[in-house]
């Protein structure tokens, strides 16, 4: 994994150079076995005679190193081989910081978890000022924190709030905002990151150059940071934010918190030792395992293969021109998505002022990156995105995606268009939300090249792709848009076709069960308070306000159309679109929002339930004891699960795998239970079975139990045993 390069004797100052390059691997992780090289070459190197200075750069073209190895901890059997690992890196890490010469880090690509904590021990950190260089320690998103010495060395380095704002969130540090906070001490073009490094390294040997190691200070931080009375009033308001935003359902930003907070007050050595044994106990419950588990099975999803009839693999090929037909915010998305990953992209719309406004749209999106990584790094995508008015290039693209109108008349006309004009080998893919996909190229004499590519809004940020495939798609198409998926970054999961397929079927069964509660008598924000207390990031009614009534209505009727006996849509629905109220793009839904905070790109912001909005609801008797919401949450919780097991049991779903990523990245399913299925398996499918036959003797036959889950309830299995009978 590393690879030395040292300079002659004569050379001064003589410098050494450690290159890392996982082999067979297309990112650099750390294992116990990196570890053990990690300290035999720092051994060998620093007892080379006239040494002055270490440089760490990485061999890969796009990643530094992208933190631990998960499958240490995944396959771990014990608590103690976990600590054990964290007990062995701190003494590593530890060895690298106390080097008798300096220790240059050379940053270009993915720096993240325990690839930051490595730069952490290192004397000074240069990166890249590419687009494809970012710093994190995102192990909160694994249940988990930096235990690889970031909390006790990454507040010593930027201050408390920067500390905990990277620690907490997880969120990615850009180039300049990382030079910015004192992450990194410089930032240079990639191609002079290897001199810079070895220029700095010189300098450092020579002390005409001292490393930065304390935060900067001004009189917020002096007043916040550097006293213990200051400090307790940042941590007391961290944990308040903290317990808001979680409902205590994850306990590592917590343990984070408290870590940090003693370490501050101890030395760096006695700090460094609170971490493993805190580390290890996270890692082994339930939480940890859980987001780990997602983190394993989304990076499968991203290999799956493609076999043809005959049981041979087939290949995808590269989507190199993409057509975009529709140019509302959807398409937009789509657009620079593709663009900037390298994809030459065309938006066509019917009409001027729709197409000008996706275009704006793009516009907008390069213009917030060019601020954030420079106009350089942004003017080739831009150049990938144009506009028009017809078809006009549209019979060169690989690869046509239509976002029109949830008409399936109309999607049905452009397929019948753009099949007449395009080579047979063009891919005509639909971004619809809920209708059939069969339906829409049912008029096609090539049916195998159609396909559903279900995107997520916003594109930009959420990570799943929902590929549908018909009876009659080739393996050829799914290869190539599986390809297509890898192209762009997002994770996919392949689905059968049928009315929402999955991700939008089982959202649907989800609102409409949050409405029904509202007819029932319980207030809008007690469904909504209910949902988050168990763990969705966002409430169902707020959810629907978010996405648009006007859509929700839509998806919703034709999912009562495909299962009438299970869901209905409500007359409330209907009287809500004749009033325009679509919820916060209009103003009002069930919510009431600010004139300023309206519109699709709109940041959240404080909103109050419209009091008139109850008396849309015939009949309806208000609750007065709100006492549990929680419960409600429950409910709600599986309601989703019970219609997942049912997409299983009726081929619309491959794998319990790809139901569990497909809810958790798709529409918000509670992260830390790991998706329907690992969450039913966890309870136990016969305790689910019996909790769903009391809620159905209470609130109807919304709770019947599907068949899968009282089978495998009686033949005492669960879905991670059955998993191979639907990969």
């Amino acid at each position: 994994m590393f690879t030395l390069t040292l300079d002659p004797p004569e050379v001064s100052p003589r410098l050494a150079v450690i290159t890392i390059d996982r082999q067979g691997e297309k990112v650099n992780t750390i294992d116990p076995a990196a570890l053990e090289e990690v300290e035999q070459q720092f051994a060998a190197i620093e007892a080379t005679p006239g040494l002055a200075g270490i440089i760490l750069i990485s061999g890969k073209p796009d990643n530094f190193i992208a933190g631990a190895d998960v499958e240490v901890f995944a396959n771990a059997k014990e608590r103690r081989e976990i600590e054990a690992f964290g007990k062995r890196g701190h003494e590593i890490l530890s060895k690298m910081a106390s080097a008798r010469v300096p220790i240059v880090a050379a940053i270009h690509g993915a720096c993240l978890g325990a690839g930051l904590e490595l730069t952490l021990a290192c004397t000074y950190r240069i990166c890249s000022d590419s687009p494809k260089t970012v710093l994190a320690l995102p192990e909160v998103m694994l249940g988990l924190f930096p235990g690889g010495g970031g909390v006790s060395r990454l507040p010593r380095l930027v201050g408390l709030r920067e500390a905990l704002d990277m620690i907490l969130t997880g969120r990615n540090i850009r180039p300049r905002a990382a030079k910015k906070m004192g992450l990194v001490d410089q930032v240079v073009a990639p191609e002079a990151l290897l001199p810079a490094a070895r220029a700095a390294a010189a300098k450092l040997a020579e002390g005409k150059l001292q490393p930065r190691l304390h935060p900067k200070g001004d009189l917020v931080r002096t007043l916040l940071e550097k006293n213990p009375l200051g400090r307790s009033v940042v941590f007391r308001q961290a944990r308040k934010t903290v317990e808001k935003k979680t409902f205590g359902l994850y306990p590592a930003p917590l343990v984070a918190l408290d870590l940090i907070e003693r370490g501050l007050s101890l030395p760096l050595g006695e700090a460094l030792k609170l971490e493993p044994p805190a580390f290890a106990e996270l890692a082994t419950g339930e939480t940890s395992k859980s987001l780990v588990s997602l983190f394993r099975r989304s990076n499968a999803l991203k290999k799956q293969p493609v076999f043809d009839a005959d049981g041979n693999k087939v290949e995808g090929a590269e989507i190199r021109r993409l057509g975009m037909v529709g140019g509302g915010f959807m398409g937009a998305d789509i657009a620079v998505v593709s663009a900037e990953k390298g994809i030459e992209t065309r938006i066509r719309d019917i009409a001027a002022e729709p197409l000008a406004k996706a275009l704006a749209h793009c516009k907008a999106h390069f213009d917030r990156k060019s601020r954030s990584i420079g106009e350089r790094h942004v003017f080739k995508a831009r150049s990938r995105v144009s506009g028009g008015l017809d078809l006009t290039g549209f019979s060169t693209m690989d690869l046509i995606i239509e976002a029109v109108p949830e008409v399936l008349g109309l999607k049905q006309d452009v397929f019948a268009q753009l099949e007449a004009m395009v080579p047979r080998t063009t891919i005509l893919a639909s971004n619809t939300s809920a209708l059939p996909i069969t339906k829409i190229g049912e008029r096609l004499q090539h049916r195998d090249r159609v396909i559903g590519l279900h995107f997520f809004s916003p594109v930009s940020k959420m990570p799943l792709l929902e590929i549908v495939k018909t009876a009659e798609t080739s393996p050829q198409t799914l290869a190539t848009c599986l390809r297509y998926a890898a192209q762009i970054g997002k994770t996919p999961i392949v689905v059968n076709d049928g009315p929402g397929f999955y991700t939008t079927r089982v959202l649907g069964f989800y609102l409409m069960a949050a409405l029904e509660m509202v007819q029932a008598g319980h207030s809008i924000e007690a469904v909504d308070r209910g949902a988050r207390m168990v763990g969705w990031p966002v409430g169902p009614i707020t959810l629907l306000d978010e996405v648009g009534i006007d859509v929700g209505a839509k998806v919703s009727k034709t999912l009562a159309a495909a299962f009438p006996d299970r869901i209905s849509v409500p007359a409330t629905v209907d009287q809500f679109l004749t009033e325009k109220r679509y919820g916060r793009k209009s103003g009002r839904g069930f919510y009431v929002y600010p004139p300023e905070q309206r519109g699709l790109l709109a940041r959240r912001a404080r909103k109050h339930v419209d009091p008139e909005v109850y008396g849309y609801f015939g009949s309806r008797q208000a609750i007065a004891d709100e006492s549990n919401p929680e419960e409600l949450g429950e409910r709600l919780t599986l309601i989703c699960a019970a219609e997942a097991v049912r997409c299983l049991e009726t081929g619309i779903l491959q794998s319990p795998r790809d139901g569990d990523i497909g809810a958790v990245f798709g529409f918000g399913y509670p992260p830390m239970r790991g998706g329907p299925f690992r969450h039913i398996d966890a309870l136990g499918p016969g305790a689910v079975l019996t909790r769903l036959a009391v809620l159905r003797e209470r609130h109807g036959d919304a709770y019947i139990a599907p068949d899968l889950l009282v089978r495998l309830a009686r033949e005492g299995k669960n879905f991670a045993s059955i998993e191979g009978e639907h990969a």
